[in-house]
């Protein structure tokens, strides 16, 4: 036998999560998930994710189940060949998820960063103005308040969304990323640039700094953006999110499956947990 031959044996009998990471990491030499579909669309069928990992991960249970009663192997093979739609699917869910998430947050943080160069502009005139500075500082401190607000709440959902995606890697793919690199990049990308933005969450009060100030009701100091803090909270959130993109994972490789029921239990079940879960 060549080795050619027993590489292509050995590939064909793998387990459900070593067949999902050998095929993610020929996929991610694509680098990016619609270069990796534009040559799947010329490949054979049994090249497709869904066709290829459940098989391989099917005929490595058989190899292991092999001179037990008919019945235990049917169920091994069954049972890896549902597995391994799974990992499929929960990889294909981190990637849709990672790059929805980019394009919303990304849009948000546009809208966050020329809020605040507006709110910037309008301090300096302030502070420059001699006229109804109490009155305009007080409504501008109510402006600076909801931005800071409003930023924290961006920086904590990427990175609950980043510790979520973590550990499921850690979970079910030893660590390995599921994300393709030009996701991974952009995702960085995102975040750093978040990040920078919440930390001009303190530029506004030096601005002001010698006007007169307006009546104690009226002030309002915006919060400081602890960056550990946000993190801290992330972390708390991100098993929440992670049992909900598993959920979702499970649903499709069920529906994949043809166990609709079942999809549809699990949708059921999310529903009752959480009335504004999507189906």
């Amino acid at each position: 036998m060549t080795a050619e031959r027993r590489l292509a044996k050995l590939e064909s009998t793998l387990s459900p999560k070593a067949a999902t990471m050998l095929w993610l990491a020929e996929a991610q030499q694509f680098g990016s998930l619609p270069a990796y579909v534009a040559w799947l669309i010329d490949q054979p069928v049994s090249a497709a994710p869904l066709e290829r990992v459940p098989a391989q991960a099917r005929a490595g249970a058989i190899e292991a189940m092999r001179r037990q009663p008919r019945e235990i192997v049917q169920e091994a093979a069954h049972g890896a060949a549902r597995d391994a739609v799974f990992l499929v699917e929960l990889v294909l869910k981190l990637n849709s998820e990672a790059e929805e998430r980019t394009t919303i947050q990304g849009l948000r943080y546009v809208g966050l960063f020329w809020e605040m160069r507006a709110i910037r502009s309008e301090a300096e005139l302030v502070r420059r103005s001699r006229s109804r500075a109490g009155r305009t500082i007080s409504s501008l401190a109510k402006h600076w308040q909801a931005w800071c607000e409003a930023t924290a709440a961006l920086l904590t959902g990427l990175h609950t969304s980043e510790e979520a995606r973590l550990l499921l890697e850690r979970r079910y793919l030893d660590g390995h990323p599921a994300l393709f690199p030009d996701a991974i990049e952009d995702w960085g990308r995102l975040q750093a640039r978040v990040e920078r933005l919440a930390s001009l969450g303190d530029a506004l009060p030096p601005l002001m700094e010698g006007r007169r100030r307006g009546p104690r009701s009226a002030e309002i100091e915006p919060p400081a953006l602890d960056l550990d803090a946000l993190r801290a909270r992330a972390q708390l959130d991100a098993p929440t999110l992670a049992a909900r993109l598993v959920d979702e994972a499970r649903a499709a490789a069920l529906d994949v499956l043809g166990d609709a029921e079942g999809a549809t239990a699990i949708v059921a079940r999310r529903m009752r947990e959480d009335p504004k879960a999507e189906a």
